[in-house]
C-alpha cells in the first residue's frame, strides 16, 4: 500500500571457478549459494538504508512474488531483453540475478534501455532444442534449463536427447551471446563454488545418496530438482555420453 517506485537491482553471478569438462554439468547460477538468499540478505539492507528516507521498510522481492522481474529492470534502464529472453546489461552482459524493492519513496524513474540485439540470431541458432524459435521468448517444453529443473516426471525424448553432457539448467544461450565477452567474475564470495561441487564427477554422481545430496546442496539452488529429479538428469546424461546427438 502506498507503494511509489521500484528500485530494481542486479547481481553478477559469473564463476571464478569452472567445472572440469568432463563433469556432469550445471549451470552457473547453481555454483554456489541460492540466490534467493543472497540476494533477499542484500536487498534488506538496502532497505533499511532507503527507510531512512521512506519511513517505510518497503517490500524486497528476488524471484518470490508476482513482479516481472525482467519488465522493470527494462523500465528502470538496467538492460533490455535479447532474444534469448534475458536480460542483457550493456558493457556486462546477462549472468545477473534480479532483484527489486518497493517503496513509498517516490523517486524519479530512469529511461528504459533500447534493445540492441540488432540481427544477431546466435542464441536462437545455438540452442540444442529450438526452445527460442520466437525472438525473446522462451518454449519451456523445449527448454532444457525448465526441464531439468522444473518438469519432475519423465523428460521428453526430444529433450532429453539433447541435453549432452548437462543435469541441472543450461547456459548454452548465455555463452554464446556477445555481449557476455563483457563477463567478468563475480565479487560475492557467496557464489563461489565448493570444492565438494567442483568434485562432482561421475563416479560421485553414481554413488551420490539423498544424505550427499542434502549436505552438498543445503543452501544451493539445486534442492528445487530434488535428489529424484537430479539421479534422473544423470542416467540421460550416462545414455547420452554413450550415444551422443550430433
Amino acid at each position: 500500500p502506498g507503494a511509489r517506485t521500484m528500485i530494481c537491482v542486479a547481481l553478477n553471478y559469473y564463476p571464478v571457478r569452472f567445472q572440469s569438462g568432463e563433469s556432469p554439468r550445471f549451470a552457473y547460477y547453481a555454483y554456489g549459494r541460492d540466490y534467493h538468499d543472497v540476494m533477499r540478505d542484500k536487498l534488506r539492507q538496502l532497505a533499511v538504508f532507503v527507510s531512512s528516507y521512506s519511513g517505510d521498510t518497503g517490500r524486497v522481492c528476488c524471484d518470490t512474488a508476482p513482479v516481472r522481474e525482467r519488465y522493470w529492470a527494462v523500465r528502470a534502464g538496467l538492460g533490455f531483453i535479447g532474444k534469448n529472453a534475458q536480460l542483457i546489461i550493456p558493457g556486462k552482459g546477462s549472468f545477473f540475478f534480479l532483484g527489486e524493492l518497493i517503496t513509498s519513496l517516490d523517486l524519479p524513474p530512469d529511461s528504459p534501455v533500447v534493445a540492441r540485439c540488432g540481427d544477431c540470431s546466435r542464441c536462437m541458432d545455438s540452442c540444442p532444442t529450438g526452445a527460442l524459435y520466437v525472438p525473446g521468448s522462451v518454449d519451456a517444453r523445449l527448454c532444457i534449463s525448465c526441464q531439468t529443473i522444473e518438469n519432475k516426471g519423465d523428460i521428453a525424448p526430444f529433450v532429453a536427447d539433447r541435453m549432452g553432457d548437462r543435469v541441472y539448467g543450461c547456459d548454452t544461450c548465455q555463452q554464446c551471446c556477445p555481449w557476455n565477452k563483457s563477463a567478468r567474475p563475480s565479487v560475492h564470495h557467496e557464489f563461489a563454488p565448493s570444492e565438494e561441487f567442483l568434485a562432482l564427477d561421475a563416479s560421485r554422481f553414481e554413488t551420490m545418496t539423498p544424505d550427499d545430496f542434502n549436505r552438498i546442496f543445503r543452501h544451493s539452488a539445486v534442492k528445487r530438482a530434488k535428489y529424484a529429479g537430479l539421479k534422473r538428469n544423470f542416467e540421460i546424461w550416462k545414455k547420452n555420453r554413450k550415444s551422443p546427438i550430433e
